[in-house]
């Protein structure tokens, strides 16, 4: 079926005590089920269907291809040899049946059953072949044809056994069996007969073989652009555990024509790597992905992970998991471990009652019928943007107030999910990411919103159809009308609609969302009828582009610098370009008479030179940009007035949040969530996967991957003392290491990324490298802890600083590689 990359649990595994008992007796138990295998089956399970030797004494039932003879004994003197041959036949079928049930369909079991072709071009040979039931059938021209299995039966070949011939040759003569399978087409009539090789197993919902996922996207490991489509890239074969590098192919071509590649290498990678052993790919050279399969424990029907809900990480082995029919008609229930609250479980603060009633105000004033919306921030978390080393620099003076540039901004982040359950189950249509700066952050961010993030897919619906724009206009006017009762005076946009192939929050888009993406004046049309309304109805003083909010720009710290805006990054690219001219204008041979001449305060006119350079580039900027960026004013009071004078009108002009602080680790970071749903493949693209994806996301944002209860049978037993030693084994386990572990890596990869990204190279906290470094081997742990205290020497070059960030963040995605498949593949935990 495909590399399974699902995340831990027992994948497609039967959880009861026969499959115990058959491992304990030293068989070899199979895998989950692909196109062509069934999985694990029990073994107290009989077999359905009639086999030969079962028959009453004295008579033998053969069956070739459905037809059927009886033979009975003449004379009392053959009874006793017909006995006896009967007897072996009877051995001999079970022996067959019995190495048959690793894969035998069991009655009802959903089935595609192959129909070939037969042309008239097509040799009379291959024809025997296909009606044979030849494995050569299944790749000829033909059909699949959805179908259930009525029964199963063993056909031997057509032929009688003679009476004198003994017990060697009716064993010989009942091996050559097969198992038959009669199966009724759907729409159509039963076929008879048919063997294994024309069948393939399929899921019991959605009536398909295999279901694949959209494959993790790739980076270059040089350029760090994404590796999408169609494109050609070059990857490291390696089959260890250590991750392979990928380079697309310009930057390959640059390394091997480089004057030194291998040292190229090192520096990039932190190890030796030949340029000779990469491999040209393509996308289809990439590995398939497949969900994993469940079976119920009542109708033994098989499932996909996806198509029936199952949480399947953190699920231990014994759990039984009934399909939705049987809970439905045969009042079954699902233990309290696959059980997932709903998102309305999730718990409410001021700001998510906000918007929730707002939102259901708007449906309600615009007639629309639906199922309620549940919003709720799920996150807040307080975070500090700080402020690139040549940024700072430039500021070094401060402003015309004599204030000095900050070296960071404080501010809170929180993320916003909206949810509405369709047929039962809730799915996650909405997602925003916002950057609140207080009272507390100093100048220019005081007092300003910035909606970073905003994402959304496909799924809301309501009667009339087409009034998902109604609800997301609902959800962000209400969110300015809460920052503005709470004393923000200006709310930052920033208008950039996905490329193609991105995803900002969800993982994965319907695939009409992939083909038509909306355009940027689409997209800044779609913000301005928002706040065209939020200004109809006083929540919004007045909006404008950048350029017309800072056309008295005079100097570059009157900008605000929001985490991963843009312009907190074209300042520090044009200072750093500004900079390098700037040195080489100034360069003069050393005693030359311009150098002995030059009249103090050259140093200033020059500062004053780049200072006026930067506005004058940024203003430009602004301009060629008009379209990208918006600039809400909240208050009528504070239209026209420069945003450094523009103060709360709150009693004692500063902002209270009312909301506490809440964190899950899950979606305080938008590139943590969005890399997990990459990860353990939770997209968005299709209805299913949706469902499946949003009760993932639920069962983090109800911390039950922390809170795992104890089995009910353990729980009803235990009394206090080895109640709690049970729980101190619980969490001794190795399922809690592997996912403890897996989040220092995690922590570990994320830090390296944004070090890289951003180019500080700055070295990760000292708790989590000490908690890393007790994960490794010594030898190891020493070399990195002694490079880990020389890069915090101030004397430590730049250089040898970037090259142990990309050392660490090379061993975190080879640790997070092997611990994945661990949690894949349990048998490698031992």
């Amino acid at each position: 079926g495909g590399k399974r990359p699902r995340g831990a649990g027992a994948a497609g595994k039967r959880k009861k005590g026969a499959l115990a008992e058959e491992e304990a007796d030293g068989g070899e138990s199979p895998g989950p089920p692909g196109p062509q295998g069934t999985g694990k089956r029990r073994k107290k399970e009989k077999f359905p269907g009639s086999l030969p030797g079962t028959q009453t004494p004295g008579a033998v039932k053969q069956e070739d291809g459905g037809g059927q003879r009886k033979q009975a004994t003449g004379n009392a003197a053959g009874k006793a040899v017909a006995a006896q041959a009967s007897a072996a036949n009877a051995e001999a079928a079970a022996a067959a049946a019995a190495a048959a049930t690793d894969d035998v369909l069991e009655s009802g079991f959903c089935v595609d059953v192959f129909f070939p072709t037969v042309g008239k071009r097509q040799t009379t040979a291959a024809a025997a072949l296909l009606a044979a039931g030849g494995e050569a059938c299944v790749t000829s021209a033909g059909e699949w044809r959805t179908g259930t299995v009525m029964r199963a039966h063993v056909s031997i070949p057509s032929g009688f056994i003679p009476p004198g011939a003994g017990k060697g040759a009716a064993v010989a003569a009942a091996y050559p069996s097969q198992i038959v399978y009669d199966v009724m087409i759907r729409g159509a009539t039963e076929e008879k007969c048919l063997p294994r090789s024309r069948l393939r197993l399929v899921c019991s919902t959605c009536l398909v073989d295999k279901r694949t996922f959209k494959p993790p996207p790739m980076y270059c490991e040089k350029c760090l652009a994404g590796i999408h489509q169609r494109w050609r890239y070059w990857d490291e074969a390696r089959d260890d555990e250590v991750a392979s590098v990928k380079l697309c192919n310009r930057c390959f071509t640059e390394m091997r024509n480089s004057p030194d590649p291998h040292s190229a290498m090192i520096e990039l990678v932190g190890r030796p790597v030949d340029l000779g052993l990469f491999v040209e790919r393509k996308e289809k050279d990439r590995p398939e992905f497949v969900d994993n399969w469940v079976q119920c424990e009542e109708c033994h029907s098989w499932h996909h992970w996806v198509c029936a809900l199952f949480k399947g990480e953190d699920t231990p082995e014994d759990t039984e998991w009934f399909c939705e029919p049987c809970r439905k008609n045969r009042d079954k229930k699902l233990p309290d471990e696959l059980v997932v609250p709903d998102a309305c479980a999730l718990p409410h603060n001021a700001m998510s009652k906000t918007l929730e009633e707002y939102v259901a105000g708007e449906l309600t004033l615009c007639n629309v019928k639906c199922e309620p919306v549940t919003v709720r921030v799920v996150s807040i978390v307080s975070k500090a943007e700080k402020v690139n080393e040549t940024v700072k620099a430039h500021m070094a003076g401060g402003d015309d107030s004599g204030r000095e540039y900050p070296a960071e901004f404080p501010y809170r982040s929180k993320c916003v999910l909206a949810f509405q359950k369709q047929r039962g189950h809730d799915i996650c249509f909405f997602a925003m990411y916002v950057q609140e700066y207080g009272s507390d952050c100093p100048p220019p961010n005081t007092n300003r919103v910035y909606i970073s993030y905003l994402d959304s897919v496909r799924y809301f619906n309501s009667e009339p159809d087409g009034k998902r724009t109604l609800v997301y206009h609902a959800i962000l006017v209400g969110y300015l009308q809460h920052v503005k009762s709470l004393g923000y005076t200006h709310a930052h946009i920033w208008v950039s609609p996905p490329k193609q192939g991105d995803d900002y929050i969800f993982y994965g888009h319907p695939d009409d969302m992939v083909a038509k993406r909306m355009g940027l004046l689409k997209l800044k049309q779609w913000y301005e009828q928002m706040l065209n309304i939020a200004k109809s109805r006083s929540i919004v003083a007045d909006y404008q582009d950048m350029l017309e909010e800072f056309k008295g720009l005079e100097s570059v710290s009157e900008i605000p610098l929001f985490s991963g805006d843009h312009w907190a990054a074209s300042i520090h690219n044009k200072l750093k370009e500004e900079s390098k001219k700037q040195g080489l204008l100034t360069k003069q041979p050393s005693g030359s008479a311009s150098d002995k001449a030059a009249p103090p305060g050259t140093k200033a006119v020059k500062q004053s030179s780049l200072a006026d350079n930067m506005v004058d580039q940024l203003t430009e900027e602004m301009k060629s940009m008009r379209n990208h960026f918006i600039v809400v004013t909240l208050h009528a009071e504070h239209v026209g007035m420069s945003s450094n004078k523009c103060k709360p009108p709150t009693p004692d002009g500063l902002i209270h949040d009312p909301d506490p602080l809440q964190s899950n680790d899950l979606v305080d970071s938008r590139a943590t969530f969005l890399e997990k749903c990459q990860v353990f493949h939770w997209q968005f693209n299709e209805d299913s996967n949706a469902k499946h994806s949003t009760m993932m996301l639920l069962y983090y944002l109800h911390n039950r991957h922390r809170n795992k209860p104890l089995p009910a049978f353990k729980r009803a037993t235990n009394t206090a003392p080895s109640g709690l030693s049970e729980i101190a084994r619980i969490q001794r386990s190795r399922t809690h290491k592997i996912e403890s572990a897996m989040r220092d890596w995690s922590q570990l990869l994320r830090h390296a990324n944004e070090a890289t990204a951003r180019e500080t190279w700055e070295l990760p906290p000292e708790e989590l490298f000490g908690r890393i470094l007790s994960q490794i081997n010594r030898s190891k742990r020493d070399i990195l802890h002694d490079k880990y205290t020389q890069c915090k020497q101030p004397t430590t070059t730049v250089m040898a600083r970037s090259v142990f960030i990309r050392v660490l963040k090379r061993i975190a995605e080879s640790f997070i590689s092997c611990l994945l498949n661990m949690q894949q593949n349990p048998s490698l935990q031992t």
